[in-house]
């Protein structure tokens, strides 16, 4: 049993502060739900996690005797989910601002991924009936390329939440920054001179499966086939094979 869950065994606040007139929360989905204050606390509890600190009893009673005033204030029989997350907020400030500060990123942080989440709603909506001309090597009418196109989208926004500074997004909207394949910088490399020799000299393992080392020629156009068609998957932009004669040269010989 965490902290979180002690602190909700210890004391249940919605036993001590109720209202006179029972009111129900508006969720976000169009539900209703009976206004516990407890749940105020509980959330809070964890913002407070986050900041690495914890509330007192008598900030907790604060909290509560806050939210319940502004509640009453109202004289709503529903309040929508957003108002009351406003509430608390406002209240906190008064009971313990640093508490507040974590509560209200974390609101922001939820809501920048409710918006990160629709914009690539949008777009795979775009790239699965419409296509998308923004890459001419990637045809958007193959249910593979769809795929892709709609990760990339996701990656793209991923990317630019937690990689890209203020000013750089900021740069990219008015035109002035372009950052190529943002899509695939996340989890791949661009632009790859590949050492393909290191890997076939021993012999090598690809896709569960030993390759010894070629003996011939043939093989080795076979096998550097192989290699390359697995290794230029794995990444974006570029992909060069140096000084390929170099490497072939014994197995030519031994041909």
């Amino acid at each position: 049993m965490d902290v979180l869950e002690l602190q909700k065994v210890k004391r249940d606040f919605s036993l001590v502060y109720q209202r006179k007139i029972p009111i129900k929360v508006l969720k976000k989905d169009g539900s209703r739900e009976a206004f516990q204050i407890q749940k105020v606390i509980n959330a809070v509890g964890k913002s407070a996690y986050r900041a690495m600190t914890e509330l007192t009893e008598e900030e907790k009673e604060r909290l509560c005797q806050g939210v319940i005033e502004r509640v009453e204030e109202l004289e709503y029989h529903e309040i929508p989910i957003a108002m009351m997350h406003n509430i608390v907020e406002s209240t906190l400030e008064e009971v313990k601002p640093a508490v507040a500060k974590s509560y209200r990123d974390y609101r922001n942080y939820k809501q920048d991924f409710v918006r990160m989440l629709d914009d690539v709603y949008k777009k795979s909506q775009s790239i699965m009936y419409i296509g998308d001309k923004e890459n001419s090597n990637a045809d958007s009418a193959l249910v593979s390329t769809k795929r892709s196109l709609i990760f990339n989208q996701l990656n793209k926004q991923l990317y630019e939440k937690f990689f890209m500074t203020a000013e750089e997004i900021q740069a990219c909207r008015d035109g002035y920054l372009y950052v190529h394949d943002m899509s695939s910088r996340r989890d791949t490399m661009n632009c790859c001179l590949f050492d393909i020799k290191n890997v076939l000299t021993g012999g090598f393992e690809m896709g569960n499966m030993w390759y010894n080392e070629p003996k011939t020629l043939d093989v080795a156009f076979d096998v550097i086939g192989d290699i390359v068609l697995s290794a230029a998957s794995q990444q974006y932009g570029g992909f060069t094979v140096p000084s390929v004669e170099l490497i072939l040269e014994p197995y030519g010989e031994k041909s």
